[in-house]
């Protein structure tokens, strides 16, 4: 099973069961029916149960929204604290190659490895804030 669902197959004007729901989504049936008591508008007047095409598309795209994490340009998002953190030090790695900048620090609370893509015109910027040592590839 993918980690994600997808949202490619789904027609937005046709109504699915909770079987095809799952099938065109890509998830399993069990999922569709957590995101029925999670919020999913359901047609449950008939039987079988049926979900609207651009109901499930939605639901899909606000649960995504919901999980996505905005940092600020001196931060970054930890996976082990699950929350935003300062590098460590106030100190960062950055590297450059093919015109794509990338930088990586420690964790200010539990000292794990976190890193992130960034425009490389914002390299000045950060290191307003982060001491950076820069390499280039």
């Amino acid at each position: 099973m993918p980690k994600q669902a997808r949202l490619n197959g789904i027609k937005s004007f046709r109504c699915y069961t909770i079987e095809e729901a799952a099938e065109v989504s890509g998830v399993s049936p069990r999922t569709v029916r957590n995101w029925a008591s999670d919020g999913l508008r359901v047609m449950d007047d008939t039987r079988p149960a049926l979900i609207r095409g651009d109901d499930l598309r939605d639901h899909i795209k606000t649960k995504r929204e919901s999980r996505s994490t905005k940092t600020k340009i001196d931060t970054f998002y930890c996976f082990c604290c699950r929350k935003e953190r300062a590098a460590a030090e106030g100190m960062a790695d950055c590297e450059i190659k093919d015109g794509r900048a990338k930088l990586t620090a420690l964790c200010e609370t539990c000292a794990t490895v976190v890193s992130k893509p960034v425009a490389e015109a914002l390299i000045t910027q950060i290191a307003l804030t982060l001491d950076l040592k820069i390499t280039r590839h």
